[in-house]
């Protein structure tokens, strides 16, 4: 496991800096591997079982869009490979030959303003040579994003090359095993990111955007919260699990919402010990408005080793642009259909959620404010679940709308399904703010979907189903059938109709069925 010291990283930024004044031509060499036996296997056959094994370990995943951009730990493999595989399984068979990897200096024996670009021929691991892109280095290291020294008037550019920070360094070499059995050849822009200040980031992102294409993915290297004396962090300590885990997922919300002023607001706040700030940082200005970020996993060293006064966090977060078919099949999760256990605070601080984002949408037109750092959630609140929203009025359906596979943390799908459901579901008018104080809110938390082979094994008023075929699918939540009195049948005509086939259509060949289970709560019922 990396050490990392906040008082290091304090001393980096307030330490001068090595400024590029101009760009050296790059010897033709091979970069051999820095950690190799450390960090990750040496050897290639030991190497490629090990990830091989982590990528078996990945459940079947769904995203709707393309990838763009992937966040990735680069801590030892024991502890944080398995949180790697998450991502960088995502990214398979999706066409890229172009990886972008901003990586972050841990070692550098100087601090540096800006991207340090290494231009060798090819980086080394014990899965083979990696040839580097050298047309697009040379594209970075000869941009116009210069910038005046104000102390010595002295134009310097904002790009450059220092081997020190790639000597000895793991933050770049711990992706690479990964990306090639991930994506087999491609070729590697290698950008180890230096400190950047004010408008760094936007001259930075603007020379590095037209390297971006459909053929190209970009890698942040990042571990998170570094927890204890050794990391002369130790804000809490009390309670350390469950406030790891909710000081994670208050900057996993900033992340995933590209949210780059409300980023660095929480760092501030928080001090939280992430070692990749700047490469996030910059990651923000490089992604596209439309993209939206998915924690696909999330760990800790001190939940492995069950020592929580010395922990570092891992998590795999990626970036992806929307689905140009806009059309959303759900694929079936590989684990059952256990039900997700909630307490009854964390019903309650849900559906109080709901109702505050109902008022304040139908009265402003906006989602409430919500500040996390302010905002005490319960760390089973950022987890991701599939959630519905149903509005009734008066003990009839108003709305209801939801994700049936998770798509963000709880509480952030609770606030978006409470405001499509009053206001998207085209069997309604929206919801006006004369009927929100009649207006009985009920949220259903789903299950992992898990695939039947035939509609026999699907249990009415237990167990809600989900039916697709070709294009056509539809799903109805447990309680469903139970409030209309339906039987099996009854309920597959109903749901054969909602996908817009003929009801029986659930008898024939090639449909196809999932099953889940919810846990349904609901704000006492207005008459």
């Amino acid at each position: 496991m990396k050490l990392f010291l906040l008082s290091s990283f304090l001393i980096t930024i307030l330490t001068p800096f090595i400024l590029f004044a101009q760009t050296e031509p790059q010897p033709q060499e091979v970069w051999e591997p820095q950690v190799a036996g450390r960090f990750y296997p040496a050897t290639e056959s030991v190497l490629k079982d090990q990830i091989n094994i982590f990528f078996k370990n990945v459940p079947k995943q769904t995203i709707n869009g393309k990838p763009i951009a992937v966040i990735s730990p680069h801590a030892g493999y024991q502890y944080s490979g398995q949180v790697a595989a998450y991502g960088y399984k995502t990214i398979k068979n999706c066409g890229f030959n172009r990886v972008i990897v901003l990586a972050f200096p841990h070692r550098s024996p100087k601090p540096y303003r800006g991207v340090s670009i290494l231009n060798v021929r090819e980086f080394k691991t014990p899965l083979g040579n990696i040839p580097v892109d050298h047309e697009a280095c040379n594209q970075l290291l000869n941009s116009s994003s210069e910038i005046i020294q104000n102390t010595q008037q002295k134009v310097i550019t904002l790009f450059g090359t220092y081997k020190g920070a790639y000597q000895g360094e793991h933050s770049l070499e711990t992706q690479l095993p990964f990306l090639q059995l991930a994506l087999g050849d491609f070729k590697l822009v290698p950008v180890m990111v230096g400190v950047l200040i004010d408008d760094d980031f936007d001259r930075v992102a603007n020379a590095i955007k037209p390297l971006m294409n459909d053929k190209t993915i970009v890698v942040v290297s990042s571990d998170f919260t570094h927890y204890g004396e050794g990391f002369g962090y130790v804000p809490f300590k009390k309670d350390i699990e469950n406030n790891i885990k909710a000081l994670d997922y208050g900057v996993f919300n900033k992340i995933i919402n590209k949210d780059f002023e409300g980023f660095k607001k929480y760092k501030m706040q928080t001090g939280i010990t992430a070692c990749g700030v700047y490469p996030i940082e910059l990651v923000f200005k490089l992604l596209p408005k439309d993209a939206h970020g998915e924690v696909l996993n999330y760990d800790t060293s001190g939940r492995q080793t069950n020592d929580f006064s010395h922990s570092v966090s891992y998590a795999s977060i990626i970036f992806i642009t929307p689905s140009k078919s806009g059309h959303y099949v759900p694929e079936p999760g590989t684990q059952d259909t256990t039900y997700v256990s909630l307490t009854e605070d964390e019903k309650i601080q849900l559906l109080s959620l709901a109702r505050n984002t109902l008022e304040t949408f139908i009265k402003t037109g906006t989602s409430p404010k919500f500040d996390i750092t302010t905002n005490k959630i319960s760390p089973k609140l950022y987890e991701k679940y599939g959630v519905f929203v149903t509005l009734k009025k008066h003990g009839e359906l108003r709305g209801c709308i939801g994700h049936i596979l998770p798509k963000t943390s709880l509480f952030q799908s609770v606030i978006e399904n409470t405001i499509n459901s009053s206001s998207n579901d085209w069997r309604f008018n929206p919801v006006n703010v004369t009927e929100t104080p009649d207006i009985t809110i009920e949220i259903s938390v789903l299950s992992q979907l898990q695939k039947i082979n035939s509609p026999d094994e699907f249990t009415v008023g237990k167990e809600g189903i989900v039916i697709r075929k070709d294009n056509n699918g539809a799903v109805f939540l447990p309680q469903v059938a139970t409030e209309q009195g339906w039987s099996r049948a009854e309920t597959l005509c109903h749901l054969c109709r909602k996908a817009g086939l003929p009801a029986d259509a659930w008898q024939n060949d090639g449909m196809e069925f999932y099953i889940f289970t919810a846990n349904v709560f609901h704000e006492k019922e207005k008459l």
